[in-house]
């Protein structure tokens, strides 16, 4: 069970996807993004994991303001998104959107700052509650209650501390209807992500 968390929380936000299916043509038929383009909820579709018969959705929140998001991917214990197993959070604020540029694959992006808020996890069943006992060094987990993971060591992973920057890339089809964020686990030395994932983001 820790394993499969772990595996989990890894693929998060960041929460979604792999690879990446973008053109590489330098033809720009992105969206100009803007923080009132963005405010509101983005959902993902069910993405299912048939090697652990598990799935999981991440649902995307950006406040009215434009300034704050909170990312939320609910995993389940099935492959069809119905019974859930436990919720991971990530909430940033003070977001900052960077002008419209290119990554080194010529896909159009903004580059995205925000501060960390807060980074939680929230058992949803007694069985994933009780197999969270001591993991992330935290013990007294329980069953719908988040506790803060925000500059903990989970395994092999050290999560971002309350008030870290947390750089990404965002992109927006030109018909406004879909978002893609960046692969953070392919970072350049300046913290961006070099590429986007595939997963689509829908209002």
């Amino acid at each position: 069970m820790i394993k499969y968390i772990l595996l989990l929380f890894f693929s998060i936000f960041l929460l979604s996807g792999c690879g990446d299916e973008l053109s590489t043509s330098t033809t720009d038929d992105s969206a100009n993004i803007t923080k009132s383009l963005l405010t509101g909820t983005w959902t993902a579709k069910c993405s299912d994991n048939t090697t652990a018969s598990t799935s999981s959705k991440t649902v995307l929140v950006f406040s009215a303001s434009g300034d704050n998001l909170a990312a939320t991917t609910t995993n389940y214990s099935d492959l069809s998104c119905v019974t859930q197993s436990s919720v991971f959070t990530k909430k940033l604020n003070t977001l900052v959107l960077g002008s419209k540029t290119k990554t080194s694959q010529n896909q159009i992006i903004n580059e995205l700052t925000a501060a960390v808020a807060d980074i939680t996890l929230e058992p949803k069943t007694s069985s994933v509650s009780t197999s969270l006992n001591s993991f992330c060094g935290l013990t007294g987990w329980s069953l719908a209650t988040e506790k803060s993971i925000a500059g903990l060591t989970c395994g092999s992973i050290t999560y971002n501390a309350v008030n870290d920057i947390h750089s990404d890339i965002i992109q927006m089809n030109s018909e406004k209807t879909f978002i893609r964020l960046g692969n953070i686990t392919n970072a350049a030395s300046t913290g961006y992500p070099k590429t986007l994932y595939t997963q689509e983001y829908y209002k």
